[in-house]
């Protein structure tokens, strides 16, 4: 078959031509592992033992683009991997929540309990440490100095509420929010890394928050 694009081979696929679909899904398996790989990397899925790798992504990957050959449609004027590459991601991240949640399973039926108790804790910042982040959080290119002040008293109030917090909730609110590396993680990153499910982890976390807020002076 001589050389064609994304969009004539999806049209042959369509057709019923089943050496096209093959021809079309061989062509943009550098494509879906490409997007593979930034999943286990935005999600840290080297990491941990949650039993998913790059090979499991780039097969569901490959069903995600097979399943959108169908609903594809070139009159639009759309490109092919344009269209399909949210049906890629999805389909990725169906097989990560679905792993995640066997995990926790698991987890659960061992006889150390929920799971939860397997959170694998980072230290908790010192004072020292969080008087640290408060002073290089504040840039003074951006920042006029009643604004640095501003902030730095806002930052000391809420460094005093996390405190108050349990060592978990401090630990997953410092990790999720980024105050230990500067990055904010999406909720099923932190599940991830913390081994829960994301539905466990979207109700601890408004738990956390709740709690949180009702130490913080400018909430009340």
């Amino acid at each position: 078959m001589p050389t064609r694009s994304n969009e004539q081979l999806c049209k042959l696929t369509q057709e019923g031509d089943t050496s096209a679909r093959n021809i079309l899904l061989e062509n943009n398996l550098r494509f879906i592992r490409k997007i593979a790989l930034e999943q286990c990397r935005s999600m840290g899925l080297d990491e941990n033992d949650i039993r998913i790798d790059v090979d499991d992504l780039v097969q569901e990957g490959s069903i995600g683009l097979l399943n959108a050959i169908p609903l594809f449609d070139a009159g639009r004027g759309m490109k092919f991997l344009t269209y399909t590459a949210p049906a890629i991601r999805n389909a990725m991240t169906d097989c990560i929540r679905a792993a995640l949640a066997q995990f926790e399973q698991r987890m659960v039926d061992k006889k150390d309990g929920s799971g939860f108790q397997r959170i694998y804790l980072d230290d908790v910042l010192s004072d020292d440490e969080r008087m640290l982040r408060i002073e290089a959080i504040a840039d003074p290119h951006t920042q006029t100095p009643e604004q640095i002040y501003i902030q730095k008293e806002q930052l000391i109030e809420l460094y005093g509420a996390l405190n108050k917090l349990t060592a978990r909730e401090q630990t997953y609110l410092l990790y999720r929010y980024g105050f230990t590396d500067g990055i904010e993680y999406p909720l099923i990153v932190a599940a991830l890394h913390f081994h829960l499910s994301e539905s466990r982890t979207k109700k601890g976390e408004g738990e956390v928050m709740d709690n949180l807020r009702g130490k913080l002076p400018w909430c009340f």
